[in-house]
């Protein structure tokens, strides 16, 4: 009895004594590394970064552990975490180069020029053999625009470590940036033959080829790679998606569904959603989104889906409130915070909007996405250097890129530099021939320059290559009639109404048409024909109260109205002419009495919340109620330019001059025959300094009409500037 009592108190003392080694410092940093290195193995690197984060808890000082650390962050995506570990790891540990050459790698794509050029010349410097010294120094050239300089500084790092494909890749790379497709494909070739059981090196080798135009050389690459790895899921899905850049819709959808029934993948179902509201279809998507938020209501992928679909069917506060939700619990998903600006800037918050689209960018450099809608906000805003350098940070990454490319020669016409802009709308032309986009910009910049009959020229190429075209067939007509070739014009007019006579735009298009024309009755019964047909649409009541006033025709106006609403009191149509019309009589009491009828029968329409909160705007009324409407007016007709122009001015009138100015420019630039615009315009840059300017834009308003609304305070003005 007493022996046994002797090994009960020797288990006890064991027990506390091994206990006790368990819970030491050592004791759990061994354990949590050897389980990071285990799920490394396994590449399940976001449970590594867990292990090694409590590794370093255990023991903070251990440089070991935060390398480790900073290398499955890597591995995971997780910049941020990386970036401070391997800071970490370099202060532990000043001769791990290897932790040194990553943290000078995070510097260049930071654009930390300084911190960077330390590390490569110290590297270069202290280990002349080490090739990752040159490697950053090629970084940092390239960063600079010296290409050729960043490809020297590569064969050297490639001389010292010939095997090193990722380093052969990236030469490739570069001369594919420099359009040398020859020597591209040659270092490609290189780094297959050091390598030829890389996946890495086969996806780059698709890549090249899927941008040639290859597209079954790019498939085989691209199969041998889901072959050769262990992330089978990744590339498939990477496939999928360039069978949808090449207009393999159905293609893409089989190998996603694929992947979603082989490996109930959700990634895959988050792919396929995005696609589809990619390609607006919305009522696709919706199921897609549904299940994925079915199997996990907290996943915040699903939620940024279910707010591209809110966004896409323009419930902006429902979209705001479910970006705002994911940024909140994820302030590092870029997708997110696009999105997030994009409902900005559709909401008319157009500064915090860019803000967010900035940070996205910041988050994710290589978002291509993120970067040409920046760049496409600083286009609209008047800063087209902005515009092309978003275009051109996508480009040194994809030189095949079209929409950069677009965006690039979008900014050169901004400045009037036809020449350089054409370079590239002719590139377009020649690479994809049956595309109509090339075509219909050449038209365009013909036009911008004052040469219609050019201009027809190539919008008629446009509208052989997509005859439903509506914007290649609207510029194709007007371009002829600025031409003088009105005969030519109404023949095409006329053959494209007879296609689709039941079509409200057309219509539209025909009573402008008939406008331009001096044909004021023929112009009436086109707009009233596209009321009829689609009486939501904004357009044509606009042009029939810019009729209307200046045939100052406003008792015959009224009592036709009037007839009508008679007849049918919810006729929202009726109620939103009649409101106009007497906004143009100067009775804006009465206006507004009909456009708030308008909004209790439509609660969103367009144009009588933009007029009633113009109204309220202009005539002393409550300002909040005011902004209230202009911002509905705003969500239901983002684009519309009049819109834009009366929610900046109310902006302007709060003192918000820096929200107002993006909003009222770029109205301005789309309406410079609009002398209330103009003057908005003009006062808007008076109060930011730039006089020369305001007192251009107010000069060219008043030259417009010199009795418009404002013209007093825009005489006063102009006088002051001098």
């Amino acid at each position: 009895m007493r022996r046994s009592k002797i090994m009960v108190a020797c288990w006890i003392v064991a027990a506390v004594f091994f206990g006790s080694c368990d819970r030491s410092p050592e004791a759990k940093l061994a354990k949590h590394v050897k389980r990071g290195d285990e799920y490394v193995k396994e590449e399940k690197f976001k449970e590594a970064v867990i292990e090694y984060r409590n590794a370093v808890k255990a023991v903070p000082r251990d440089p070991a552990a935060h390398w480790k650390l900073a290398k499955a962050s890597l591995e995971a995506k997780d910049i941020r975490t990386a970036f401070a570990e391997l800071q970490k790891t370099v202060e532990l540990d000043p001769n791990n180069f290897e932790a040194l050459g990553k943290l000078g790698e995070i510097y260049v794509m930071a654009g930390k020029k300084d911190e960077a050029t330390q590390i490569a010349d110290n590297l270069v410097k202290n280990r002349p053999n080490d090739p990752q010294g040159y490697i950053l120094q090629s970084g940092l050239a390239v960063r600079a625009g010296k290409v050729d300089e960043g490809i020297a500084k590569l064969k050297k790092a490639a001389g010292l470590d010939p095997k090193r494909v990722r380093t052969l890749l990236t030469i490739g790379n570069m001369y594919l940036l420099k359009k040398d497709r020859k020597d591209a494909q040659e270092w490609y070739d290189k780094a297959l033959a050091a390598d030829p059981n890389s996946a890495d090196v086969h996806v780059t080798r698709g890549n090249y080829f899927f941008a040639s135009g290859e597209r079954d050389e790019g498939e085989k690459e691209y199969r041998k790679a889901i072959e050769l790895s262990k992330d089978k899921e990744t590339l498939r899905i990477a496939l999928a998606e360039h069978y949808l850049y090449q207009g393999r819709m159905e293609e893409s959808e089989k190998e996603l569904n694929a992947v979603i029934k082989e490996m109930n993948s959700q990634k895959a179902r988050k792919v396929l959603a995005e696609i589809k509201l990619e390609t607006g279809k919305v009522a696709d998507a919706k199921p897609i989104v549904d299940s994925i938020l079915e199997e996990n209501d907290k996943d915040l992928d699903g939620k940024y889906l279910k707010g591209r679909i809110a966004l896409a069917e323009k419930r902006l506060d429902d979209a705001k409130a479910l970006f705002g939700e994911v940024v909140k619990q994820d302030a590092g998903m870029a997708r997110a915070r696009l999105y997030n600006g994009l409902t900005d800037i559709q909401l008319g918050q157009i500064e915090m909007g860019r803000k967010e689209i900035d940070e996205a960018v910041k988050l994710d450099p290589g978002n291509a996405r993120a970067q040409l809608l920046l760049g496409e906000v600083s286009l609209r805003s008047g800063a087209p250097a902005a515009a092309e350098k978003a275009a051109l940070s996508v480009l040194r990454r994809n030189p095949s890129n079209a929409l950069a490319a677009m965006l690039l020669a979008d900014s050169f016409l901004a400045r009037k530099e036809w020449k350089k802009g054409e370079q590239i709308y002719q590139a377009m032309m020649k690479q994809l021939p049956k595309s109509p986009v090339g075509y219909l910009k050449m038209g365009l910049s013909r036009k911008l320059q004052g040469k219609p009959k050019d201009a027809a020229g190539f919008f008629a190429r446009a509208v052989e290559r997509n005859p439903k075209d509506l914007t290649a067939i609207n510029e194709y007509i007007f371009a002829l009639a600025a031409a003088k070739d009105t005969v030519k014009a109404k023949k095409v007019l006329d053959e494209t109404v007879a296609k689709e006579p039941k079509n409200p735009l057309l219509w539209d298009m025909v009573g402008r048409f008939q406008l331009a024309s001096g044909k004021t009755a023929e112009a009436e019964a086109a707009f009233l024909k596209s009321i009829e047909l689609a009486p939501d649409f904004t357009a044509p009541y606009y042009q029939l109260g810019v009729l209307y006033a200046a045939q100052k025709k406003f008792p015959e106006a009224v009592t036709r109205l009037q007839k009508v609403i008679e007849k049918n009191d919810k006729n929202v149509g009726a109620h939103v002419l009649l409101g106009m019309v007497l906004n143009s009589e100067g009775k804006i009491d009465e206006a507004n009495k009909e456009y708030r009828k308008v909004l209790t029968l439509s609660p969103k329409h367009p144009l009588a919340a933009n007029n009633l909160a113009a109204n309220l705007a202009d005539g002393g009324g409550n300002l909040d109620e005011a902004l209230k409407f202009a911002q509905i007016a705003r969500e239901a007709a983002p684009e519309e330019p009049s819109v834009g122009d009366t929610l900046g001015w109310i902006y302007y009138k709060k003192g918000l001059i820096d929200t107002a100015y993006p909003l009222i420019a770029d109205a301005a630039v789309k309406s410079k025959n609009n002398a209330s615009i103009r003057y908005h315009y003009g006062m808007v840059l008076a109060k930011k300094g730039k006089n020369k300017e305001a007192a251009a834009e107010l000069k060219a308003a008043l030259a417009l009409d010199p009795k418009f609304p404002g013209a007093d305070e825009a005489k006063k003005t102009v006088a002051g500037l001098k």
